[in-house]
């Protein structure tokens, strides 16, 4: 579809001011699946407002912000109506079978499923999910009503997960510690209440959940004496804040974004004391042109929590060339600074070149985190996928991490 609007403008003396457009009508014009009402909450402005060519790009970055659409523009033409502006969108493939994998031969999962990111055209995001790999077993399911739908930008979600957990220590990158456990947890959202896009004020991210965690000694074939024999039940509150916003066209972003969460485990028994949580990232990436994007993150977080299944057990998705729980304990910082080259960008084909370093470190104490020397990676990364089905595409890394990394590892 096309969303067309009809404008004119004046200013003073009835001069006409080319700064300004009245828009007097709209209509949409779309190709596939994304409804109306899902647009229009994006404009930013309605029937009898006047807007600026910064409004109607600010427009365009909203409407590319939604996620589902593989190409969006627009132009005016001028009618015996006045002026309109056609505002074309594509739909992507967000109906997505989920097949993936990422690791290598020592840290891997695999997960098999179904997604649709824009469920109904309504940009509702649905998945059903398992998981299979070095250290999870699990079933996961749960649905995101997003905020064009709710009042206010509010948005809310929820899911379940069942399955076994399994979590090793390393010392001098080899296992000294496991544990293995079955868990069980449904969980709540409630994203953005009373907050407008673009506007920076308070406007917080609330969640919940109940789980159990139960270790099993059943399920640990590794040779390394269990950490812990226990069950424990909680009941947990989460409250966030973000400011900033990254701009996004298909794969490259531009812009920062910055949060910091905390939360609260209350035991539902004797065997599950209190414990909270505390955490922090952000992220920052500037596109000087089509080709060249530079990206830097930075995330860190702390637990009191001394039981073993609900400590930090960051991987490769932390710091590329590790294996998961090489960095681990109460507390965890991993960063990453990178180059990214977008050599083509096509409807069908993308192709993009990132150049990066990253690096963290996790210990039991905060403290301890920047007195001892972290892990690192060093390395290239190529990234290929169909812009028109964005979840139909592969990362391939190869990094250098010292003695003994894993030098290569696949994302697809």
């Amino acid at each position: 579809m096309i969303l067309i609007f009809t404008f004119s403008a004046t200013g003073q003396d009835g001069e006409v001011s080319v700064k300004k457009f009245r828009i007097d009508s709209i209509r949409i014009i779309k190709n596939w699946r994304t409804r109306d009402q899902i647009i229009l909450r994006e404009l930013g402005f309605g029937q009898g407002d006047y807007v600026t060519q910064g409004d109607l790009d600010t427009m365009a970055i909203r409407i590319w912000n939604i996620g589902n659409f593989a190409k969006v523009g627009y132009e005016i033409d001028s009618t015996e109506h006045g002026n309109i502006l056609t505002i074309s969108t594509k739909d992507a493939f967000t109906i997505v079978p989920i097949l993936s994998f990422n690791g290598n031969k020592e840290d891997w999962a695999l997960t098999l499923g179904m997604a649709d990111r824009n469920f109904l055209g309504r940009n509702i995001n649905f998945n059903i999910r398992g998981t299979f790999g070095t250290n999870d077993k699990s079933f996961k399911m749960d649905i995101l009503i997003p905020r064009q739908m709710l009042y206010r930008n509010m948005s809310v979600g929820g899911g379940v997960v069942y399955g076994k957990g399994i979590n090793y220590k390393f010392e001098n990158r080899e296992r000294v510690s496991v544990v293995t456990y079955r868990k069980k947890k449904i969980y709540g959202i409630l994203g953005n209440p009373w907050n407008e896009d673009f506007k920076y004020r308070f406007s917080p991210d609330f969640g919940w959940s109940v789980f159990q965690h139960q270790a099993d000694s059943a399920l640990n074939d590794s040779g390394i004496t269990p950490d812990g024999n226990y069950s424990v039940n909680y009941f947990t509150f989460s409250i966030g804040e973000s400011a900033g916003y990254i701009k996004r066209r298909r794969h490259q972003k531009d812009g920062f974004l910055a949060s910091v969460g905390a939360g609260a485990g209350i035991g539902l028994d004797k065997n599950s004391p209190f414990y909270y949580t505390i955490s922090g990232n952000i992220q920052y990436h500037k596109l000087f042109n089509k080709v060249v994007q530079f990206s830097s993150k930075f995330s860190t977080g702390y637990t009191s929590s001394t039981i073993p299944s609900l400590q930090f057990y960051r991987g490769p998705n932390d710091v590329k060339g590790i294996v998961t729980g090489e960095i681990s304990g109460q507390a965890f910082y991993s960063a990453y600074l990178g180059w990214h080259f977008t050599y083509i960008n096509r409807d069908w084909f993308a192709m993009e070149q990132a150049v990066y370093i990253n690096w963290g470190n996790g210990k039991d104490r905060y403290s301890d985190l920047f007195s001892t020397n972290p892990l690192f990676g060093i390395g290239t990364g190529f990234f290929f996928n169909m812009p028109m089905i964005p979840w139909l595409g592969f990362r391939v890394y190869f990094t250098w991490s010292g003695k003994d990394s894993n030098w290569f590892r696949l994302e697809l």
